[in-house]
């Protein structure tokens, strides 16, 4: 597995996020490298990480910040999402361009 780790820059640009919103995401506890050099403190992740990378991303980006129990969730390796919100803001973002198109 060591020999397939990403630099934090390698896997930033493959997951289209910066290198600084992967390090927030490090220091909330929501997305830990695998890896820590001990000596640089240079950050390694898997390329397996890619997919809740960028599930936080997208859960970051439709409105939804992830709670202190949805990280907790989160970090044990499931997501939980009050989708009857997300169905909401749907609504909500569907009205308003439907208002716009009227105008």
């Amino acid at each position: 597995m060591r020999d397939k780790l990403l630099t934090i820059g390698r896997f930033a640009r493959l997951c289209r996020l910066s290198v600084k919103q992967l390090r927030h995401y490090d220091d909330t506890g929501l997305l830990a490298p695998v890896r820590v050099d001990a000596g640089t403190g240079y950050r390694s992740y898997a390329p397996e990480q890619a997919r809740d990378a960028l599930t936080i991303a997208l859960l970051r980006d439709m409105g939804l910040p992830l709670s202190g129990e949805a990280r907790y969730l989160f970090r044990a390796g499931s997501v939980l999402v009050d989708l009857s919100r997300v169905e909401r803001e749907a609504m909500r973002a569907l009205s308003r361009l439907g208002s716009e198109a009227r105008v």
